[in-house]
């Protein structure tokens, strides 16, 4: 007992010495506010009602600071604190997460950018720290609303802006704690979705969380608030929420990018368009149809789901290169991604908040990508079991997550992927170009045997469509009966792409 009351004397003592942040308690501090957040995930899950009553704002933070966690760890212990800033805001920006996350990273950010070329930082850095967060999660927001993690983030800057010179780094922590404690516990009055809740907003207590955390380290006393944190079993229902979500990074220009975010406002809401380091922006919003969402200039880690999607017990991830199939893969219950790499596919596992997922690959590329992000650290930390079907072909992975729809439920993991390659392994398929030769090979090709069902998808290339057209004609030639749809992929290449069934 005395050497426990010794040890706490002594890290009192100990605190109340500090007057830098270095590198070392930055990365307490960091993993500390990490494994807060963490235990807490699931009543800030069911704390969330703004934008949407999503019930995932824990998770889309705890997957944003793990992101950062990741890439602190790649560095060597003695980094610098710059260096520490940098890796944490970078490794967030690019495992964001929905609206509060997003925010949460271009913070980030703005800390990164202050404690720049530093080994430690005193109390008016910190002060600067904590003006250049409020900024950015205000700019990070193309409509802010009052009664967020905006206002507490303002709060905060205000509060220790206003302390008097000569204030140590304690006392500049004490100030931001108290401005984040009165400005949380005000959102439940400001914020229209919770006026009546007795609720506060989910992303403020986060910043609380963060802050608490510093304090700690630093021996600042913390006052508890266990009255914010509800019962997992109160989150929002999910089912009344509709539209999709849709995430993505924009390698762009500021002109660019503010571009996109003015057309964004006017076709969707919660919209967050953040720069994270050189051209490339964090982009996240709502709307009725991804598609309007996507940007001309090159994206990277497109990913989509349908806001009122369930959770499954098995998941599913839709590869594509198309974007016009987005929406019916996401209609479907998929998490559907663009162009999929490795660390994409891994984001939408994890996304799908299942503990088994099978992920339909569209091409060999995006089969062998989802063998490696099965073996990602992050999905990995989530412990989820991924099975790859075998689908290569965009049609294949459009009739797959509409199947699964319907029967995932019912099977399980190796089960589903076994129906996923029966399915697959019974339709014909066939790529090709508008020629009028490519037109009657892919007809000859497809209108062997029985067939009931055509689909054809049509790529971006002048007069795809029309071609499509010929096509089920010269197919309906030899099965009057047929079925037959077209829809417009958008696929850069090939120019058409068929399934029969």
């Amino acid at each position: 007992m005395e050497a426990r009351t010794r040890g706490a004397i002594e890290d009192t003592l100990n605190a109340r010495m500090i007057e830098h942040l270095d590198a070392p308690l930055a990365r307490r501090w960091f993993l500390a506010a990490l494994a807060e957040l963490a235990a807490a995930r699931a009543s800030l899950d069911a704390l969330n009602l703004f934008p949407v009553p999503d019930a995932d704002t824990g998770s889309n933070v705890v997957r944003t600071l793990a992101a950062g966690a990741r890439a602190a760890q790649e560095l060597p212990d003695d980094a610098s604190l710059g260096d520490l800033a940098g890796a944490v805001a970078e490794g967030a920006l690019w495992g964001a997460r929905g609206n509060s996350g997003v925010i949460l990273a271009q913070s980030l950010q703005s800390i990164a950018q202050t404690f720049r070329g530093l080994t430690e930082a005193g109390a008016d850095d910190l002060i600067r720290a904590f003006d250049a967060l409020a900024s950015a999660a205000n700019s990070a927001v193309a409509e802010p609303v009052e009664g967020t993690i905006i206002t507490v983030a303002r709060e905060i800057a205000a509060a220790t802006v206003h302390l008097p010179a000569g204030a140590g780094v304690r006392q500049v922590v004490a100030a931001a704690l108290a401005a984040a404690y009165a400005a949380t516990q005000a959102t439940t009055d400001q914020l229209p979705a919770l006026r009546g809740t007795g609720k506060v907003d989910a992303g403020a207590v986060c910043l609380v969380l963060l802050v608490e955390s510093l304090a700690r380290e630093l021996g600042v006393p913390t006052t508890p608030h266990e009255e914010w944190f509800p019962d997992p079993g109160e989150a929002p229902v999910e089912e009344e929420i509709a539209g999709y979500e849709v995430m993505y990074l924009l390698h762009a220009d500021p002109r660019e990018a503010h571009s996109l975010r003015r057309h964004l406002t006017t076709v969707g809401e919660a919209v967050v368009v953040v720069r994270g380091a050189g051209d490339l922006w964090h982009v996240h919003v709502h709307l009725p149809h991804p598609e309007e969402a996507l940007s001309r200039s090159r994206m990277s880690q497109v990913v989509v789901r349908r806001l009122d999607s369930p959770r499954r017990t098995i998941g599913v991830v839709a590869t594509t290169t198309a974007p016009g199939l987005l929406e019916p893969l996401a209609e479907a219950g998929a998490v559907a991604v663009l162009g999929a790499g490795p660390r994409t596919i891994a984001r939408a596992i994890v996304d799908t908040g299942s503990r088994d997922v099978v992920v339909l690959p569209c091409s060999p590329q995006s089969a062998h990508a989802a063998g490696a992000a099965a073996a990602d650290e992050a999905v990995l930390a989530e412990d989820v079991e991924v099975a790859v079907a075998a689908t290569a072909t965009n049609l294949a992975v459009y009739d797959a997550a509409t199947l699964l729809t319907q029967r995932a439920e019912e099977l399980g993991l190796a089960a589903t992927a076994r129906l996923v390659a029966a399915s697959a392994a019974s339709a014909r398929h066939s790529a090709g170009g508008t020629a009028p030769g490519d037109l009657l090979a892919a007809a000859e090709a497809l209108a062997v045997g029985e067939t009931d069902l055509l689909t054809v998808l049509a790529g971006s290339q002048p007069g795809a469509h029309a071609a499509a057209q010929r096509l089920v004609t010269l197919v309906r030639a030899r099965h009057p009966e047929l079925e037959a749809y077209v829809i417009d992929g958008g696929q850069t290449s090939p120019a058409l792409e068929a399934m029969a069934q």
